[in-house]
């Protein structure tokens, strides 16, 4: 049995999440304890007892998403559930990495953390927006990016969803004059404003590529023990040095989850390893006939191995 484990990114963070795993599970802990001694955070607090508001903000939640993912990982492992492929939304990524066995769960912390810090500097004093946009063909959305680009007035398609749904990023005047396009054009579109915690994949985050790079050098990366399908390129990657150059291409360079969920149609259960059901929703409505779970709490877990264990038929002897 194939088996695919999605890691979710921003946006799907919230107040309580793993809690039930958290009381139920000495790993999980274990894991808790780990990510505030190597940050000098109380994520206990900060995941079970902060506001939306404070655990949204992208120096704690790309940690806290990052420990959440990990540590149910860990749990599955833990439990004899194994993966055949492992994939990321977004910075979901460096837990997929993680899983893989690409890096240890400190140097995933610290990368995240190091982040953050360099993305929140790069915005200071930026008119940038993020901006998703519903019920518009993929090609139409590109197309009204590029109309809006002009010299070094850019926007451009950041995540690609799915066929009709996409999320764009640039400079604010931009990205505002392919809202009024779209508008015009497509009445009944749904046009929603991302926070930029969602990260704006474009060449607008070169300098924190450069400030990234340096600190990616201090990193040991590994071959991968799992196949990794890149959100760069939807490409499997396995060696050290290609996960390397993944990870930080991620950060200036558009997401293709349409495709890597298109190239997950071999897996049999697909499972998604962290807060939410965003991702399991997404992957449900391309493969409708799939097992498909998101991991929350213990019964979740229960269903699951339900789903994979072999079963067995006790067949009648002849007297």
């Amino acid at each position: 049995m194939k088996i695919g484990m999605l890691f979710p990114g921003y946006g799907s963070q919230y107040v309580g999440m793993a809690k039930e795993l958290y009381d139920e599970s000495r790993l999980v802990q274990e894991y808790f304890e780990e990510a505030s001694n190597c940050l000098n955070t109380n994520f206990v607090k900060l995941c079970f007892a902060s506001s939306e508001s404070d655990l949204a903000r992208m120096e704690n939640a790309y940690t806290a998403l990052f420990l959440v993912s990990g540590s149910i990982y860990a749990l599955l492992k833990q439990e004899g559930v194994e993966s055949s492929v492992v994939a990321g939304y977004n910075l979901g990524e460096y837990a997929a990495v993680f899983a893989a066995g690409g890096f240890t769960f400190p140097d995933g912390l610290y990368l995240l953390n190091k982040y953050a810090a360099f993305y929140q500097e790069e915005l200071n004093g930026k008119e940038v927006a993020i901006l998703r946009i519903g019920g518009v063909p993929t090609s139409v959305v590109e197309d009204l990016c590029f109309k809006a680009t002009r010299g070094d007035l850019v926007a451009s398609v950041a995540i690609y969803k799915s066929a009709t749904e996409n999320v764009i990023s640039g400079f604010a005047d931009a990205v505002e004059q392919v809202r009024r396009w779209v508008y015009d054009q497509f009445p009944d579109a749904q046009l929603d404003s991302l926070g930029l915690e969602v990260g704006l994949h474009s060449s607008l985050m070169e300098n924190v590529v450069k400030n990234m790079t340096m600190y990616l050098e201090k990193v040991d990366f590994k071959d991968l023990t799992v196949p990794l399908l890149s959100g760069v390129d939807a490409q499997i990657i396995e060696k050290a040095d290609d996960v390397k150059y993944h990870v930080i291409n991620n950060l200036n360079n558009p997401s293709v989850w349409a495709r890597v969920l298109e190239r997950l149609a071999y897996c049999d259960v697909l499972i998604e390893v962290g807060p939410g059901t965003k991702l399991s929703e997404m992957a449900k409505m391309l493969y409708p006939e799939k097992s498909i779970i998101a991991i929350n709490k213990r019964s979740d877990i229960d269903v699951l191995k339900k789903i994979i264990e072999p079963t067995t038929q006790t067949i009648p002897t002849e007297e």
